[in-house]
């Protein structure tokens, strides 16, 4: 069985590539209503979404975010009628999501350990992904 897999259960396992701040939310979302619907959940972050999982990055809305989406979400953000990706994120892994860090991403993003958030389970290349990905009920590429 595959590392971060329960047996019998369905999974989704997402790659999160994008680090703008509307997929990165997308890509929670869809962990937490899987989660909520008792399935896995699983991201793989890479390039621009690992960047985005790294400290001092996660809450930033970005240049990756598009200009047309930044205004509303930064409206969205102080009125509370948008949850936070730490919020989404602190809820989800309460859950259960897994997240997996890149290391080729890791590699050419000059990313180390230190620099990855605290809740980043482990560090799995995509091989190892898309074994897990390859059962899953629902893949996901954002």
């Amino acid at each position: 069985m595959t590392a971060g897999a329960s047996p019998g259960k369905e999974r989704v396992a997402v790659v999160l590539h994008s680090g703008s701040y509307d997929r990165a939310s997308y890509a929670l979302s869809i962990a937490t209503v899987a989660l909520a619907s008792g399935m896995e959940a699983h991201i793989l972050l890479t390039f621009d979404g690992l960047r985005r999982f790294t400290r001092g990055h996660l809450t930033d809305i970005g240049e990756e975010t598009p200009q047309s989406l930044r205004a509303n979400i930064e409206r969205g953000l102080k009125s509370g009628g948008i949850q936070s990706l730490e919020d989404q994120l602190a809820g989800a892994k309460k859950m259960g999501l897994k997240l997996y860090a890149c290391p080729n991403a890791m590699a050419a993003l000059n990313i180390g350990l230190k620099d990855l958030r605290e809740e980043i389970d482990q560090i799995m290349g995509l091989a190892a992904f898309l074994e897990l990905a390859r059962t899953a009920a629902i893949n996901w590429y954002i």
